[in-house]
């Protein structure tokens, strides 16, 4: 056990000691990722801004239509309805040139006598025509026209439709927090797992291959220390500072969601149980100490660190494909799957995500990743052991 603790102080030593390492793989993932993904938030959830919607010739139909739609009633709907009473070109000109301007949104322009021409089962040609106008390079205008024209579609299915569906009523059986929570289901599994590779990627081969790039894994081996204990010692380490460094990516991700998708951080910390953030910790561990031994593997095969990556690539491409999975497939709840590496991971984090946590998952996870760890580190023992693998002979 000493032995062990002597090469885990060693490694931190080495991580410690280069602030460049340190502040690149602790603190600036999870400071980009954060502010990326807040930004992000800020952009598509921008105050929820207010359309202007000028309207020409209004009809006596729509106007109904438009004072109920409008924000100024309390609806929700992001857009504001001003009437004009000059249907003229020259009024109609002068509009557009202020529409493309940026000083409204829209411009609907209602024809002559529309109301008294509205008739169901008329031929397409000879129907009155609203022309609505737009901005499309201005992403509020764009997005207003959208909203203008579902508004449309609304008030002709009310005139010419013969039946509802969930009218006055939502279908959804849903609630918001179980909605939300299955976005998060889907999405946080593949970026933990991404962050976790990253990070293993990032500090494992410099410890491995790095050492032998450099000939100092020579002085490493001929110490009285055991091979296993040797490998136990960087396994750990590595594991630790790779778990720190996807931590701090996960929590810059934790922190950043809520604003990318619109909510609170409040809301989404209280819709987890303390159990299911243990659960999660469990899980991410897991996850860490089987990749950390899976590159590790790799990295003593490599005769540099270039050439562990470059071993580490089509690996971490596999490792992603599984994290999509949740995307796919959603939560699996057959128990055979949880016995499949990196891939019961993904599951039990989708599982919690979506408030559908089950604990016979997670122990068949935890006990099936540990059998797997155990044999990685026998195998990367053994090749510590081997002078052809350790010196490329």
């Amino acid at each position: 056990m000493k032995n062990i603790l002597t090469i885990v102080r060693k490694e931190f030593a080495r991580f410690f000691k280069d602030k460049r390492l340190v502040i690149g793989t602790l603190i600036l993932p999870g400071l980009l990722i954060f502010v990326l993904y807040s930004l992000l938030g800020s952009v598509f959830y921008e105050g929820d801004k207010v359309s202007r919607v000028q309207v020409v010739n209004p009809s006596e139909f729509f106007t109904p239509v438009f004072e109920q739609a409008s924000e100024e009633n309390g609806s929700e709907s992001g857009l504001i309805f001003e009437y004009v009473e000059d249907n003229s070109q020259e009024s109609i000109d002068r509009l557009t040139a202020q529409l493309k301007a940026g000083d409204f949104q829209i411009l609907i322009v209602f024809p002559e006598n529309f109301d008294a021409n509205l008739s169901v089962g008329k031929p397409t040609e000879e129907r009155p025509n609203i022309v609505v106008r737009y901005n499309s390079a201005d992403t509020q205008s764009l997005s207003a026209y959208s909203l203008v024209t579902a508004l449309f579609d609304e008030a002709e299915d009310s005139m010419t439709g013969l039946y509802n569906v969930n009218y006055a009523q939502s279908g959804d059986v849903s609630t918001a927090q179980e909605t939300t929570a299955s976005y998060y289901s889907m999405l946080l599994p593949f970026l933990i797992l991404t962050f976790l590779y990253s990070a293993c990627m990032g500090i494992a081969p410099e410890s491995i291959a790095g050492e032998k790039e450099r000939g100092t894994i020579a002085t490493l081996l001929v110490t009285p220390i055991k091979r296993s204990e040797l490998v136990v010692g960087k396994i750990a380490a590595l594991s630790v500072l790779s778990a720190l460094s996807a931590i701090g990516s996960f929590i810059g991700t934790f922190l950043s969601m809520p604003k990318l998708m619109g909510g609170s951080i409040g809301d989404m910390f209280a819709a987890y149980s303390a159990g299911s953030y243990i659960a999660l910790f469990a899980v991410m561990l897991s996850a860490v100490l089987l990749i950390v031994s899976l590159i590790s593997i790799l990295s003593a095969f490599a005769k540099s660190v270039k050439e562990a990556t470059t071993f580490a690539v089509p690996v971490m491409i596999l490792v992603m494909v599984l994290g999509l999975s949740s995307m796919m497939f959603g939560v699996v709840n057959v128990l055979p799957v949880y016995f499949i590496p990196i891939y019961n991971c993904v599951q039990v984090m989708s599982q919690i995500f979506s408030m559908q946590f089950s604990p016979l998952s997670l122990l068949v996870t935890l006990v099936s990743n540990a059998v797997y760890i155990v044999l990685l580190v026998f195998i990367l023992t053994k090749m510590f052991k081997s002078e052809k693998v350790m010196f490329n002979k």
